[in-house]
């Protein structure tokens, strides 16, 4: 049996329909949990900060402070890993 605490994701998207998604899947592995969820570069720092995940998923394109902007402030915290990922449109 496995003693160990679920990672833990954040989610920084400004689709909230896709932040479901995340998390409809991420709810089908037991050991993998997503503790919040932000849909601004501005709320994501902050809810990292917080939160402390181990993973932060991270949309590139987002109006405002865009994901690129929000990457560099999170290296700058040195707060968790980051996956970055863009959408394309057909």
């Amino acid at each position: 049996m496995n003693n160990q605490e679920p990672a833990t994701i954040l989610l920084i998207d400004d689709h909230p329909m896709l932040r479901t998604g995340v998390k409809q899947l991420v709810s089908m592995a037991p050991d993998i949990s997503v503790v919040g969820e932000a849909s601004n570069g501005e709320q994501g720092i902050d809810l990292a900060e917080s939160l402390d995940p181990d993973l932060i998923l991270l949309d590139l394109n987002m109006p405002g402070m865009n994901g690129l902007e929000t990457l560099d402030k999170l290296r700058e915290k040195a707060l968790s890993g980051v996956l970055s990922f863009q959408r394309i449109q057909p």
